[in-house]
């Protein structure tokens, strides 16, 4: 006989089983650890200097682009236990300016090595190339990449020279030329990444000028005690004022001879800022003077000097004497003081600061 099935009748409510919450617990015994990486790594950070920065003399205004300044500078030191752990301790780096602002528009490590040098040949639109105690580099203008360097530039290969005094730059036939280690001479078009022989003409022309055997460097511009406002122009030079004491004061000269006081402002110390024979700022109608700071502080500073008069426009305190300088194309001008790179530009002075890192090492 057929039965309906039983009823199903629910029972009381099975309590749930707690779940253990162990999230928190991980939280609070790692809490110790972070505050250890903080102290320890933060902490070291905040009580160290930054690296000592040392500017290469090797630096110039890009040949295409007039607003960029290409820096080689040394960058010894690590702030902090993070970089110490992370960061090449010695680093030869390559930074790109704005002349008119001062700001880095890039910033890219060039070597590790502790004495190892680079200068700026010369530069495209597309490629810079510099010539480095390891032989040419050849780097992106966009970002400062390195493209090519030593036996990975096409064309020298396992033939490169490593040493500066084997390339130059030929200006009339914007091309860069080197000479391989079996006396060859081959040529690197501008914007070009690749190295091809030349003609015997020009092979005969420069293989007189490159060497395979490192040239000491000729001393660099940086100061003098006259020199001329505009090629074949007027000068300005400096002489001592009537008593002992007094200092020096600026003096124009005119093609025909006859020198003019600029108004009798007394430097002391001094010497006038010049590149090429001729003085940095002139271009702008004023020159720049290194100078102590007074009679009593022999600290240097730097100041531009209208020439007609004496009257300093703007003035900047330095670390160090000028061991080095440039002139741009437009009046432009960069001037090294071995820590310190100033820039020169429409009667300003304007102080660069390289090598300032961030916490992960990288420039800030």
């Amino acid at each position: 006989m057929y039965q309906n099935p039983p009823r199903y009748v629910p029972g009381p409510p099975v309590a749930a089983r707690p779940v253990r919450r162990r999230r928190g617990f991980v939280v609070l015994l790692l809490l110790p650890f972070v505050f250890f990486a903080l102290v320890f790594f933060g902490g070291s950070y905040a009580i160290s200097p930054e690296p000592d920065i040392e500017v290469l003399p090797g630096f110039a205004f890009a040949d295409a682009r007039k607003d960029v300044l290409l820096v080689p500078y040394e960058r010894h030191g690590t702030r902090g236990m993070f970089q110490s752990m992370t960061q090449d301790l010695f680093q030869v780096r390559l930074a790109a300016i704005d002349p008119a602002t001062g700001e880095a528009l890039w910033d890219t490590q060039l070597s590790d090595q502790l004495v190892w040098m680079a200068s700026v040949l010369a530069s495209g639109q597309q490629y810079a190339y510099l010539v480095t105690d390891s032989g040419l580099m050849i780097v992106a203008m966009a970002d400062g990449a390195v493209v090519a360097e030593g036996a990975g530039v096409a064309g020298l290969g396992s033939a490169y020279v490593a040493t500066r005094s084997a390339y130059a730059y030929d200006v009339d036939g914007r091309r860069v030329l080197a000479m391989n280690a079996g006396g060859h001479v081959l040529a690197i078009s501008m914007d070009h990444a690749k190295a091809a022989p030349v003609d015997a003409r020009t092979a005969a022309a420069w293989s007189g000028r490159l060497s395979a055997t490192p040239a000491p460097d000729g001393p660099p511009d940086g100061t003098a005690q006259e020199a001329a406002l505009a090629p074949g122009g007027d000068r300005v030079a400096l002489r001592d004022l009537p008593f002992d004491g007094l200092g020096q004061e600026l003096v124009r000269v005119r093609t025909d001879g006859q020198r003019i006081s600029a108004g009798g402002t007394a430097f002391h110390g001094a010497s006038l800022v010049a590149a090429g024979g001729v003085a940095v700022g002139g271009a702008s109608g004023r020159v720049l003077v290194q100078h102590q700071r007074s009679v009593d502080d022999t600290g240097t500073a730097l100041s531009m000097v209208l020439p007609d008069n004496g009257q300093v426009t703007d003035s900047l305190t330095v670390g160090h004497d000028v061991v080095h300088a440039v002139i741009g194309p437009d009046g432009t001008a960069a001037v090294a003081t071995g820590p310190d790179l100033v820039v020169a530009h429409d009667g300003r002075l304007v102080r660069v600061a390289l090598g300032a890192t961030g916490f992960f090492g990288s420039p800030s």
